[in-house]
């Protein structure tokens, strides 16, 4: 398991998620007390992904990175959309949202935030993501409000594993064994 964390919403849901998978909990009530009972996600014609970072929407919904750069969008246990930058529906190609495994998703002013292993940070609309509604197709193309790239100090492209909000900051993971603080300020729209 990489990632365990209760909803935002209440304290009887708890989303785990890890190597190919990602997992909804509830707390029942049984005659025997307490359990909790969980329900695996179907990726259904999806490739399999390690999921690494997940947020859910206020309606409910949650939204999964993927380790090639892609979000999903889950209603229940179900697939609702696939997100990328593009999708060519002749060729079947895809251009995913990051390059690389996204490993963060934040929820900041009534949007997401995400940040990945291409070093990456970039903000999406909450009502974009929301809204995604995949036909006989399940990729739907979004386009990031805005991006900033991390970079070492000697210029080489972060690899961003965590990112911590402080006041004013975010501290930011990266792979390479550095520690960056980033203005919040700086990038808000």
């Amino acid at each position: 398991m990489f990632r365990a964390s209760f909803s935002p919403t209440s304290d009887n849901i708890i989303f785990t998620s890890g190597s190919g998978h990602i997992k909804f909990w509830k707390m029942a009530e049984t005659f025997t007390g307490l359990k909790l009972q969980g329900e695996i996600a179907k990726f259904g014609k999806l490739e399999l992904s390690d999921v690494y970072a997940f947020y859910e929407l206020p309606d409910g919904k949650v939204i999964s990175g993927t380790d090639q750069g892609t979000l999903i969008l889950w209603d229940g246990v179900q697939v609702k959309a696939h997100l990328v930058l593009d999708y060519d529906e002749k060729t079947g190609v895809k251009k995913p949202l990051h390059d690389g495994a996204i490993e963060v998703i934040l929820f900041e002013n009534n949007e997401f935030i995400t940040a990945g292993r291409d070093g990456f940070i970039k903000w999406w609309s909450l009502q974009a993501i929301d809204n995604a509604e995949a036909d006989e197709v399940s990729e739907v193309c979004i386009q990031p409000l805005n991006e900033v790239a991390i970079r070492t100090p000697d210029g080489q492209t972060a690899i961003i594993y965590n990112m911590v909000r402080g006041k004013g900051f975010w501290l930011v993971q990266d792979g390479r064994g550095h520690l960056f603080k980033v203005d919040c300020e700086d990038y808000q729209q």
